[in-house]
């Protein structure tokens, strides 16, 4: 009987533990990013990890300043900008290859780089 007495105690500590670490990786799943960029400055600002995606938004803007004309947002991914004279593109992907491919892509052009790039751990 007391070995079954200390089975049930073992098991009620460990269950309450079990249910906060799936909790936690359900809070994670919403995990948002956001990249802001000026078009004609380079000034860029990112957010990863993020619970919302309004607050990705914010922080990324924060960061970049008040004259960004450029924002991506991404839900557990990842986000690229890929820049040229003149012209800036961007994409999201699974990986920060192929957010980064996508850009470069969609940018156009021999003369495209990859100006700021940005992940969430959730991707």
């Amino acid at each position: 009987m007391r070995k079954f007495l200390m089975l049930a105690a073992a098991l009620s500590l460990a269950l309450p533990q079990a249910g906060d670490a799936a909790s936690t990786r359900k809070a994670g799943k919403g995990n948002w990013g956001a990249i802001a960029y000026n078009t004609r400055t380079g000034a860029y600002g990112y957010a990863v990890d993020v619970a919302s995606k309004r607050d990705a938004e914010t922080e990324a803007f924060r960061q970049c300043g008040p004259d960004c004309d450029l924002i991506k947002t991404f839900r557990n991914a990842c986000g690229a900008v890929a820049t040229r004279p003149k012209h800036a593109a961007w994409e999201t992907g699974a990986s920060r290859a192929i957010a980064e491919r996508k850009a470069l892509t969609r940018c156009g052009g021999e003369a495209c780089k990859i100006a700021v790039w940005a992940c969430t751990r959730e991707k």
